[in-house]
């Protein structure tokens, strides 16, 4: 509609590939045009008695010259903003890119960053103490949004200029405009993931104008394009409620305070396992059950505190949970628990993962966490806003954007990844007691887990198997009444969910995750007679294979092909280095998941079948094992079988108790090299990096790519109801 020229990526640098990979993730993520005072109004409200932004000068900005250096744009744009900005330093970070923090080679230096006068920061960009970032560009090639024409939009009325505003693209689809709307976003995941912060907010200077971008976990709202060379009131207007504003009107997450610098945390360092001189911080827990703290003669309305680290950066995404899970202390009994950060779903049928740990011990299930408090944080910015906002009138094409509320709890025990097993023993009985508690949890509460991968199994000292991470888990009744659902880590969704995105996740598809978690676990970790090529290309074909169809991602071809034809395991494995009965086991526990991807029985066999079970006495052994041996009966009792998983903990412990086989005691998980990838393309190269390289990245919750891709059944009922909307607002 904006008549832009679509991008192409088969000779770009790496670099840039990350940038389109982020622009791409992000699509229908921006909300906008919004009105600029409106976003003001919205986001940084006046308050009563605040002192009001002083006179401007408008030359300082007229001086800034379009389509002269970038360069000369920084140190104009620093002596313009700085007399708008009390308490704040502004910086010309263009020359100091971050160190520690790179995507794939794309070092990570916004042009210009707000940071507070006393913060102490170097010379080197700190996204841990930077407030906000400036991106600027020269010219308006690199323009990342395009509002619509407004002479044009002034002679449509009613149903034509809902329609007309419903097909603009206002993100630009030009290499340039995609690079800079991707740059932008590896900043605001980078200043978002570096700090303890709800959202962010940043300005995009693009030659003669400007956009004010809020970031949060649901998206961003972009404003407007408008000159600030004639409109530098509105520039300085915000850069001024800005510097005026709370911490939390920001976007910081006041919740999380850092430990005095007085205070002796030498020994609870010791029992986090962490370097002593590591910087502490307080995290407040609330807690929604008040009866638990009466009983500890608590003060209901002061949350509770635990000390800890600064977590490890969350998975590569701006949108989503971006969970962020560690070990803390609890001052109050004196033991290490398990701290969880996360932004869970905004959404009815979706209770809060604290909700489900108790009906999960109500129900007696076992190897189970136990649950200690936990609720949604409230307070400012504690709730995603780009949502609020997509059926606006002054909302260009169709945006999608999930609503979600900042939740933290605390578990009772802390484990060790999956992939840090002392042994292929302990790793299969670690899997097994995961399997039961899978099953327990969905025949005695009715609750699917449908997140089941390596980084959601724990095993604690005592080498029991934990399956953790219930927030994305469901009622199996609210389950069939949903499409366009699936849920998981990709590497570990079954073949049939990543082949169909609008299939119903069932029990059957969490069972197959668990052998995919099984066998990627083993294969990555367990030494064996497979090359450093074999072992790596058997990784990525079968567990990261995607590619896109009809704007969505798939895969699944490959798992689904190998498990119909019982060649799931690498043919060139012949043994675990150790010997260790796994391989007999993996081989096992497989067969049963073909009939999933085998062609079913014929409508004749069906029909035969049924003409069988019309005329048969089943109380008569013979018609019982008649109908038995029937192709359909054969096909049945397959699927019956998957439809309980009794079965496959029940063969791992047969395994595991066989006096017959030898297991090692002293096998433990080692980091086996792989090679560099080949063979795909440097944006599918961008894309799998960016997905979970599962325990590879310190508990990373990446996604499925495209998590934003559930999006199609959804974007026609809100088209209705924006239409419906604008006429009223009209």
């Amino acid at each position: 509609m904006s008549g832009s020229t679509p991008f192409s990526v088969s000779h770009l640098p790496q670099q840039d590939d990350i940038k389109i990979m982020l622009a791409e993730e992000m699509k229908d993520r921006f909300v906008g045009p919004m009105p600029v005072q409106m976003f003001m109004d919205e986001y940084l409200p006046q308050s009563p008695g605040q002192e009001v932004c002083p006179r401007i000068n408008e030359q300082p900005f007229r001086q800034i010259p379009e389509g002269a250096s970038e360069k000369s744009f920084y140190t104009l744009l620093v002596d313009a903003m700085k007399p708008f900005t009390p308490g704040f330093e502004v910086v010309d970070t263009s020359q100091h890119p971050s160190s520690g923090i790179e995507y794939g080679g794309f070092k990570l230096r916004p042009d210009v960053a707000l940071y507070s006068e006393d913060c102490g920061r170097t010379k080197i960009t700190d996204f841990e103490l930077m407030d906000m970032f400036l991106e600027v560009k020269s010219s308006d090639k690199f323009e990342a949004f395009e509002d619509p024409p407004q002479d044009g939009l002034s002679k449509l009325f009613g149903e034509e200029r809902d329609i007309f505003l419903n097909q603009w693209q206002f993100e630009c689809d030009t290499v340039q405009g995609t690079l800079t709307r991707g740059q932008m976003i590896a900043y605001a995941l980078t200043q978002l993931g570096s700090q303890f912060r709800h959202f962010a907010f940043s300005v995009a200077i693009i030659g003669k104008h400007a956009r004010i971008i809020r970031w949060d976990r649901g998206g961003a709202v972009v404003t407007e394009r408008f000159n600030y060379t004639e409109q530098p009131r509105l520039l300085a207007d915000f850069f001024w409620r800005f510097s005026l504003a709370s911490p939390e009107e920001r976007g910081m997450d006041t919740s999380v305070t850092e430990v005095e610098s007085d205070f002796v945390g030498r020994e609870i360092c010791a029992k986090l396992k962490i370097p002593p001189s590591t910087k502490l911080f307080y995290y407040e827990v609330p807690d929604d059950d008040v009866s638990r703290a009466q009983r500890d003669e608590l003060d209901v309305s002061t949350p509770y505190r635990y000390i800890g680290p600064q977590p490890h950066f969350p998975s590569r995404s701006l949108i989503g949970r971006a969970t962020r899970s560690l070990p803390v202390y609890d001052p109050v009994k004196g033991r290490v628990v398990y701290l969880k950060d996360t932004w869970r779903v905004d959404s009815h049928d979706m209770q809060k993962e604290g909700d489900t740990y108790r009906q999960l011990h109500d129900c007696q299930v076992p190897h189970i966490a136990p649950f200690e408090r936990g609720n949604d944080m409230g307070g400012h910015g504690s709730y995603t806003m780009t949502h609020d906002y997509v059926e606006e009138s002054w909302v260009c094409g169709m945006p999608f954007a999930t609503g979600h509320i900042h939740y933290r709890m605390v578990l009772g025990v802390v484990g060790r990844e999956l992939s840090t097993f002392q042994s292929t023993r302990e790793l299969a009985s670690a899997v097994a007691d995961a399997l039961e508690a899978h099953e327990q949890a969905y025949f005695k509460a009715d609750i699917l887990h449908r997140d089941v991968s390596v980084g959601n199994l724990i095993v604690t000292d005592d080498g029991e198997g934990l399956l953790i991470d219930w927030d994305l888990c469901r009622k199996s009744s609210i389950i069939q009444k949903r499409r366009h659902d699936r849920t998981g880590t990709w590497q570990f969704m079954s073949a049939a969910l990543l082949l169909d995105p609008t299939k119903h996740q069932d029990f059957e598809d969490d069972l197959e995750s668990f052998l995919h978690v099984l066998t990627w676990t083993s294969i990555r970790y367990c030494p064996s007679n497979l090359t450093v090529q074999e072992r790596t290309a058997y990784l990525q074909s079968t567990f990261d294979e995607v590619h896109e169809k009809n704007g969505v991602f798939v895969g699944g071809e490959v798992k689904s092909g190998r498990l119909a034809r019982n060649t799931y395991l690498p043919s060139e494995l012949v043994k675990f280095s150790t010997d260790s009965p796994l391989l007999g086991l993996l081989r096992e526990i497989n067969v049963p998941f073909a009939v999933r991807y085998q062609e079913p029985p014929s409508q004749e066999d069906f029909l035969h079948f049924q003409r069988t079970e019309s005329v048969a006495d089943l109380s008569q052994p013979f018609w019982v094992d008649l109908l038995a041996h029937l192709n359909v009966g054969q096909y049945n009792k397959k699927l019956d079988k998957l439809k309980s998983s009794s079965w496959f903990p029940s063969t791992i412990r047969a395994y595991l108790q066989n006096t017959d086989l030898q297991w090692p005691t002293n096998d433990k998980a080692e980091r086996l090299p792989l090679a560099a990838k080949s063979g795909a393309t440097k944006k599918q190269e961008a894309k799998n990096s960016n997905r979970i390289n599962s325990q590879d990245e310190a508990r990373a919750h990446s996604r499925f790519p495209g998590e934003s891709n559930h999006s199609a059944g959804w974007k026609s009922t809100v088209k209705d109801k924006r239409l419906s909307k604008r006429r009223k607002l009209a």
